[in-house]
């Protein structure tokens, strides 16, 4: 199904992946501004050795109870094999099951859209979303148009519920 600004969102099966990262909990709006300090540890223990990292960062939320613009975000990036924590840096398992899942490509300013487009889509298809949401990050290019984030919302298993 095709929404609004051209993103099409579909079913899929996330798969069994670890990330190295951080957790912090923060507002929303702060992730801009904040990942970087997270990530920056992450690749640190890289650099000495300690975790082989992929290079795809991967941010994943949790809902905070009664804070609504308030998340536990792990701040990631996928590794190529198993790591003992490191300090702040655990190996952090993705959600598993199934998902509901969306391509955003261009300014990560307006990656709020593509949350939206996932969101409109469960609410069309009677499906609840479920506990956690993630952000896949292509790798860095400096063209804005060709930057890349997939959108992952944990649903709740089974055919579609009623609304």
């Amino acid at each position: 199904m095709t929404l609004p600004n051209d993103y099409s969102v579909s079913l899929q099966i996330a798969a069994h992946r670890i990330i190295a990262a951080v957790r912090a909990r923060l507002p929303v709006t702060a992730v801009p501004s904040a990942f970087g300090s997270y990530l920056d540890q992450v690749y640190a223990i890289a650099r000495a050795g300690l975790v082989a990292l992929d290079g795809q960062n991967v941010f994943v939320y949790r809902d905070v109870p009664d804070q609504p613009t308030v998340a536990d975000v792990a701040f990631g990036v996928g590794v190529t094999a198993p790591f003992v924590a490191v300090g702040s840096v655990q190996p952090t398992a993705l959600p598993v099951g199934e998902v509901a899942t969306t391509t955003h490509w261009g300014s990560y300013g307006r990656l709020g859209a593509a949350h939206q487009a996932v969101i409109e889509w469960c609410h069309a298809h009677g499906r609840q979303r479920v506990g956690p949401r993630w952000e896949v990050y292509g790798h860095w290019t400096e063209d804005e148009a060709r930057l890349r984030t997939d959108v992952f919302y944990l649903l709740e298993p089974g055919a579609s519920k009623s609304v």
